[in-house]
């Protein structure tokens, strides 16, 4: 269709052209008409142009359309015939029809086609040198025209073609650029963490979808009729504009993990630690925050657990073990005790003390620090305690402790925790170990200088799908509940995380029905350590 409206608009003013010429030569010098090729020439016009108007460019190909040029071209050739007026500069419009449409063969083509009807049509009045120089300055003039057009036109369209390209390589930078800002928004919309950015002006440039649920703001960023209010404590007094996260973030402050309090638009209190971050300037004279804002209200909430769970702890454990060590110790006192008894008795001290102490670890609000240094502590000491504690329990079981390795092997370390290990670790192997089995502890020195204490047992042992799930919180085998032994699934957990805050590491292997082997490894102690 778009052919088809170019040949129509250059036939018209073609047409519109030998109209006006007409009507000129009507008012100055009817008596032209009397020149009937001058007259055919004219019609030849007319019908050339309803034919053109009335084919179906679009459906024929496209050198069908040289005939319409080409046949004006012979229209202006029979006009040529009128001696007193010059209307051959009207080859003009069809050389550069063809010369913009079509390729440079057509040019020469038609530019020959028009000497062609130069020489059959043209008035030949004159000498044969002037008829052929007005011959030869046509060719040449129309030549030099077709031939410039042609070559203008194609650097024409090879810069609308380029434009084109380009066009289209900003038309998908724009939409990969588009695409990837709607997936960095999708993003950040999915952050559980509260983002906004904001100028120094305080205009807000973007925010994700948790700030705007945390703080009561629609989709545009306008604020709802329920928005959240910032107090500088929980039911304290409601913060100044000035003094909200955004304004002083707006001002320049650096904020970093700063409490603040907010009542949101539900009635609900929600604690907050905001962060600010420079970033790049938006425009002159215009620096941007990016404002972090992390909701810690459920962290909050389980320290306020934590601390009613201690105070529970406080009153149900610790108060019952000090009536048991004070009853103890009043046992203790008695001189008519028989046998083994004071031994005994001894044991049960040493276990509420040691229970007492484990007690008042867990009641501490802040652990021993990583950067506190150990002391020095004799793991063959340390063994040799915890089986002293567990032997009426392996006695009772009828299994065999044997203790092998080192008389002594000191490393640095919390005896503490130490002996929390090995109770965990002889306390399972007593339990998982059927009566009459054996528990070997090896206390050595690895090739690799590490202290190594090995516990080795003769139990149900654990599948490969068991061992694999040990250290997790709450698992069991399923051998040990069909049993019904006791326990919680913490003792291995427990145990890896004191053995890697000495620095050291833990191995576990096992075979189902053959039984399990424990091994720990220590640093050794360095030389000045030695030396101290």
């Amino acid at each position: 269709m778009v052919r088809t409206v170019s040949i129509w608009r250059w036939q018209l003013v073609f047409t519109g052209s030998i109209v006006a010429i007409v009507v000129m030569i009507t008012a100055f010098k009817p008596q032209t008409f009397a020149n009937p090729l001058v007259v055919a020439g004219f019609g030849l016009v007319i019908l050339t142009t309803v034919a053109t108007l009335a084919v179906p460019w679009h459906r024929l190909p496209r050198t069908a359309a040289t005939a319409v040029p080409l046949l004006d071209a012979l229209a202006v050739g029979f006009t040529t015939n009128a001696p007193d007026i010059r209307l051959g500069f009207l080859w003009v419009f069809p050389v550069v029809w063809l010369a913009t449409y079509f390729t440079l063969p057509w040019v020469l083509g038609g530019i020959a086609f028009i000497s062609a009807t130069l020489v059959a049509f043209a008035d030949h009045n004159g000498a044969p040198a002037d008829i052929l120089l007005r011959l030869l300055t046509l060719v040449i003039t129309l030549g030099f025209l077709g031939v410039t057009i042609r070559i203008g036109s194609q650097r024409s369209r090879a810069a609308r073609r380029l434009l084109q390209r380009r066009s289209e390589q900003v038309n998908r930078a724009a939409e990969r650029a588009e695409a990837n800002q709607r997936r960095v928004v999708q993003i950040v919309d999915a952050l559980r963490v509260a983002l906004v950015v904001v100028t120094t002006g305080g205009r807000i440039l973007q925010m994700n979808d948790a700030y705007r649920a945390l703080y009561g703001r629609d989709r545009f960023g306008a604020a709802l009729p329920s928005a959240s209010v910032e107090y500088d404590a929980r039911r304290g007094t409601a913060l100044p504009p000035s003094r909200t996260s955004l304004a002083r973030a707006a001002s320049g402050e650096q904020l970093q993990a700063e409490r603040v309090w907010l009542f949101d638009g539900r009635g609900q209190w929600r604690a907050l630690e905001v962060s600010t971050q420079s970033m790049a300037s938006a425009g002159e004279g215009e620096d941007i925050t990016l404002v972090v804002i992390d909701d810690v209200t459920a962290l909050l909430e389980a320290d306020e657990e934590r601390r009613a769970f201690n105070a529970v702890v406080s009153h149900e454990l610790r108060n019952p073990l000090t009536a048991i060590i004070g009853h103890v110790d009043l046992l203790r006192e008695r001189e008519d005790l028989p046998g083994r008894v004071p031994a005994q008795l001894d044991i049960i001290a040493h276990a509420g003390e040691r229970m007492q102490d484990l007690v008042a670890s867990i009641l501490q609000q802040t652990s021993r620090s990583a950067q506190e240094p150990f002391a020095p502590v004799d793991l063959r000491e340390v063994v040799d305690e915890a089986a002293a504690s567990y032997a009426p329990v392996f006695s009772g079981n009828r299994q065999e402790l044997v203790i092998a390795g080192a008389t002594s092997l000191v490393i640095s370390g919390d005896p503490f925790r130490l002996r929390q290990v090995l109770d965990n670790l002889l306390s399972n192997a007593a339990k998982y170990t059927p009566a009459g089995g054996r528990i070997d502890v090896a206390i050595d020195t690895a090739a690799t200088g590490q202290a190594e204490v090995s516990i080795i047992d003769t139990g149900f042992g654990m599948t490969p799908e068991e061992l694999s799930r040990v250290f997790e919180p709450y698992f069991r085998t399923e051998s040990a509940v069909r049993a019904g032994i006791s326990g919680t699934g913490l003792g291995m957990g427990i145990v890896r995380e004191i053995v890697a805050a000495h620095e050291g590491s833990i191995d576990v292997s096992s075979e189902r029905g053959i039984g399990t082997r424990v091994t720990l490894r220590f640093p050794p102690r360095s030389a000045e350590e030695v030396q101290a």
